[in-house]
């Protein structure tokens, strides 16, 4: 890839009605990245995937990970000022498609706080132009993550692999 990297856009901060997403800080990718318990990080937070995603961002460096319109971001409960859980993209598109990606504490599961991530991260994606699509690969043991794909407008799509591959379309 020889994109400038200065060209592509920095990291929003989203805001819905019960939710901020936001960069995480230095600090607190290092803290999850040593499974450490911050002291504004809810129960249950960082899980095992939120681990991974710290550590290998912390070894590639960070910018798409950290930086960017791309990054991985922390969702904020906006009444308890607690991280929650992690959103954002996989990195820049690949096809024409963002790959999205998310995790929640398990406390904070069913409260309709993915569908609310999910609609903010919507809106980042298509608003570049060039992005034909959204998908999302989902374990085949995930029933929950695949009903808020579907509610978001998702659709299945065949591919080879142990994970579900849904996709959602540019809107006309």
């Amino acid at each position: 890839m020889t994109e400038d990297l200065e060209a592509q856009r920095p990291a929003p901060v989203l805001e819905t009605e019960r939710l901020l997403l936001r960069p995480f800080t230095a600090e607190e990718l290092d803290a999850v990245a040593a499974g450490e318990h911050g002291a504004h990080f809810a129960h249950g937070f960082p899980t095992a995937e939120d681990m991974d995603f710290a550590r290998e961002s912390l070894m590639a460096g960070g910018y798409f990970f950290t930086e960017s319109v791309y990054a991985r971001m922390a969702i904020v409960e906006k009444s308890t000022g607690e991280i929650v859980g992690t959103a954002g993209f996989v990195g820049p598109p690949i096809d024409d498609e963002l790959e999205i990606v998310g995790s929640l504490a398990a406390d904070r599961r069913n409260l309709g706080y993915a569908q609310e991530g999910i609609t903010a991260l919507l809106g980042v994606a298509f608003a570049d132009p060039a992005v034909t699509g959204v998908r999302a690969s989902v374990p085949e043991d995930n029933a929950p993550a695949a009903q808020v794909l579907l509610a978001a407008g998702f659709v299945h799509r065949e591919t080879p692999g142990p994970e579900t591959d849904y996709v959602l379309p540019r809107p006309a």
